[in-house]
């Protein structure tokens, strides 16, 4: 066959047509060539729920709070006016009386002013409810008195220095709590004098004051049912603890000091 002009445009179209496609081609094969497999979403994250808060002795984790729980033997604070029989209750230990000192409770000198030997009207060994509308473990006494008489700080057995007040506020009623340095068997302790169900305190009554015996504290309430009484409580601290860093509301707990019998502190007949 010989050359022919007009051949020549259709032999560059098609060697055009062949490159066009093999581009094409080399295209797609580039497209289709296999991808390593996604990794699949990571699904989204649940906030995590709210850590219970850390929470010391006695108390109920709550989400991030702490609730306190009641503890046994836990001071209650009361308005005397309308204070729950409870409320007088004293719980914990007890340190008992010493065989030594006297039984008979109408030998001790207590914190009231006048000679008159006060009548003991519920607490030591007497029964329980004995007064109907109180009750009263063995470290503590109601006293028979007139509402309105004078409370007096006295001088305990054995005391060293004068009394200094470690309390003034609500605890049994209207309250005021005096600390007293005692001697006893060649070691020196430091007890704790509750004052209870007071009409009020005296101005002789400030925290971190010394009294000396016969100082006027306060004045004599009544119990919820009506009847005029003084409760009185010793308490002995226990050793290593600072009265300086304790919640002064804390001072009749049974970690910082144990009730003792009164008759083991007050004075009575032969050593006046």
């Amino acid at each position: 066959m010989g050359y022919s002009p007009f051949m020549q445009p259709l032999v560059r179209a098609a060697v055009f047509a062949a490159l066009v496609a093999a581009v094409g081609a080399f295209g797609f094969s580039r497209k289709k060539t296999p991808q390593a497999p996604e990794a699949p979403a990571e699904p989204a994250r649940v906030p995590a729920p709210a850590m219970a808060a850390s929470c010391g002795p006695f108390q109920l984790p709550e989400g991030d709070a702490c609730i306190p729980l009641p503890r046994t033997g836990q001071t209650t604070r009361v308005d005397g006016s309308d204070a729950p029989k409870a409320a007088l209750r004293q719980r914990g230990e007890v340190i008992p009386r010493r065989p030594e000192r006297p039984a008979d409770a109408s030998a001790y000198r207590y914190p009231l002013a006048g000679d008159a030997k006060p009548i003991v009207l519920g607490g030591l060994d007497l029964p329980p409810g004995t007064v109907p509308d109180a009750e009263i473990g063995p470290s503590a006494v109601l006293l028979e008195a007139t509402s309105g008489d004078e409370v007096i700080a006295v001088t305990l057995e054995g005391q060293e220095g004068p009394a200094e007040v470690a309390f003034v506020g609500e605890l049994v009623g209207t309250t005021v709590v005096t600390a007293h340095m005692v001697r006893e068997g060649g070691r020196l302790r430091q007890i704790l004098v509750v004052h209870g169900l007071l009409a009020s305190s005296s101005e002789r009554a400030v925290e971190g004051v010394t009294v000396e015996d016969g100082d006027v504290i306060g004045w004599v309430g009544s119990l919820s049912g009506g009847r005029d009484a003084l409760y009185v409580e010793a308490r002995q601290v226990r050793e290593g603890t600072n009265l300086g860093v304790v919640d002064s509301s804390k001072l009749r707990d049974d970690s910082t000091s144990v009730a003792c019998d009164l008759r083991n502190v007050l004075r009575h007949g032969a050593s006046l």
